[in-house]
């Protein structure tokens, strides 16, 4: 099977519905140890990021999504998903399609970019180490179905593996003890995200 810009446009509607439905919540967990506001800045970059239209390729319709995402928020975390958009778009570069095979490929383009741009690991405790585990779980599978499963178990077993562990960035990491009880906001959000996706392509 193969994914064309028209199914990446799909992917971020449902993305943005999702984002707005869980406002709410994921401002509530980030005011625990942050600025309480992750979910409004993630409704409004999805929902601009949901306005783009497909282009004649993946690559510029990545790229266009990441010019969306850019003028909707000044924030880390929306400067995060900008650099990964891009990244994909470069990654996709003028095809038309790619096979479902090359998921993981592009979803580890992305987690790289984040990574040096944050400056941060693998094991700080971020949206990264879910997008890292949703990555490496869809490796070998070749089907819809089977990537919307792996990728909803990895991003809510990366949840589970963190709780526990200190915040090493961003302002959690003023209190790692604290931290430790609470789960990661961006970490939340991708899991709700990706379980919204999935359940409509399982």
């Amino acid at each position: 099977m193969m994914v064309t810009s028209q199914d990446i446009v799909v992917i971020a509607s449902r993305c943005a519905a999702a984002a707005r439905s869980m406002e709410s919540d994921l401002n509530l967990a980030d005011s625990r140890l942050g600025d309480g506001d992750t979910g409004t800045m993630l409704a409004r970059l999805l929902t601009a990021v949901e306005a783009t239209t497909a282009c004649g390729n993946l690559g510029e319709t990545f790229r266009a999504m990441a010019k969306a995402a850019s003028g909707s928020t000044g924030s880390s975390l929306g400067t995060l998903v900008s650099a990964a958009l891009l990244a994909m778009g470069r990654c996709c570069g003028d095809r038309a399609s790619l096979p479902l095979t090359d998921l993981s490929i592009i979803l580890k383009t992305a987690r790289d970019e984040m990574l040096s741009l944050g400056r941060s690991e693998l094991g700080d405790k971020t949206i990264i180490d879910g997008l890292d585990a949703i990555a490496i779980s869809v490796e070998a599978c070749t089907s819809p179905s089977e990537i919307a499963s792996a990728a909803m178990s990895a991003a809510q077993d990366a949840i589970q593996e963190f709780r526990g562990r200190p915040c090493r960035v961003g302002r959690a990491r003023l209190w790692p003890e604290r931290s430790m009880e609470l789960d990661d906001p961006g970490m939340l959000a991708l899991a709700a995200i990706v379980r919204t996706v999935g359940t409509k392509d399982s």
